[in-house]
């Protein structure tokens, strides 16, 4: 089922851990069916769901285990848990880091598989798990590193990360926004990779993600930004930008609406490409924008 499918993202897993049994069972709405492991459950293991994964935990059993609402499997990892590390779900990922062992670890709930990186992980590093991304950012060791459930991969970036950047994470797309640098970077899930724009940046600019785009708008500076998760590409639009116009982003779509200029300006990411219409936009105007809940921040 491809990622630009809505339903791709709906939940579709539930968790059942028994510490008396020691039992996990993990169920699938997609395939109708439960897959049982029998081992040992500690009461103090961590228990996490997202959309289509569960984590088990175990700091003292010193075992990762995830189950796939997709696959219908488990798949577990023997290795150090320390009560210490960060565990984060959301939608087909699932995120483990451990700054104690200098690892991370992410599970995506489609290739049913873990993928691991040994690199120093600081305890103030930045965690954030969208629905096939997880971004680890950490302006210690200037690293930026993203995982994609859809590749199953990591991408790293060797790069000065400043502790005043914004992150923002939302299905397959991340964004990171330096004011200090004046770079806007962004990942995408589907390429696997970083797309990078050497900007000024401005600390009142807004930022927005959804699914597919991000968005930087900027009325200091006039102008739209739009990257596209698809394309793994930007597009810029040098437009007056006044401060009471109104930016959402979601799905595959941005949109700016400024009441000032009489405009209305929408980005696909589908096509990579914006459009806009001259036409008297009132303050009263109510503006909305497609998304899946608890999915796309608009």
């Amino acid at each position: 089922m491809s990622e630009q499918n809505p339903n791709f993202y709906m939940p579709k897993v539930a968790l059942a851990a028994s510490p008396v049994l020691n039992t996990l069972r993990g169920y699938s709405s997609d395939l109708g069916t439960w897959a049982s492991l029998s081992v040992t459950v500690d009461t103090s293991d961590v228990f996490l769901t997202g959309g289509t994964v569960a984590l088990a935990a175990s700091p003292v059993l010193n075992t990762l285990r995830a189950y796939s609402a997709l696959t219908g499997t488990w798949a577990s990892l023997s290795v150090t848990v320390d009560s210490s590390d960060v565990f984060k779900a959301a939608g087909n990922t699932i995120l483990a880091a451990s700054p104690v062992l200098n690892t991370l670890r992410a599970y995506s709930g489609i290739t049913g598989t873990w993928a691991s990186l040994s690199v120093t992980v600081d305890a103030s590093d930045i965690f954030k798990v969208g629905s096939h991304v997880a971004l680890a950012a950490s302006p210690v060791l200037n690293t930026l590193q993203a995982y994609s459930a859809i590749t199953g991969t990591w991408a790293s970036l060797s790069v000065t990360v400043d502790t005043s950047d914004i992150f923002l994470v939302t299905g397959n797309t991340i964004l990171v926004a330096s004011p200090v640098l004046n770079t806007l970077r962004a990942y995408s899930a589907i390429t696997g990779t970083w797309a990078l724009l050497s900007v000024t940046v401005d600390t009142s600019d807004t930022f927005k993600v959804g699914s597919h785009v991000a968005l930087a708008a900027s009325p200091v500076l006039n102008t739209l930004r739009a990257y596209s998760a698809i394309t793994g590409t930007w597009a810029s639009l040098s437009v007056t930008v006044d401060t009471s116009d109104i930016f959402k982003a979601a799905g595959n779509t941005a949109f700016a609406s400024s009441p000032v200029l009489n405009t209305l300006r929408a980005y696909s990411a589908v096509t990579g490409a914006w459009a806009s219409l001259s036409v008297t936009v009132d303050t009263s105007d109510i503006f909305k924008v497609g998304s899946i809940q608890g999915i796309d921040n608009n």
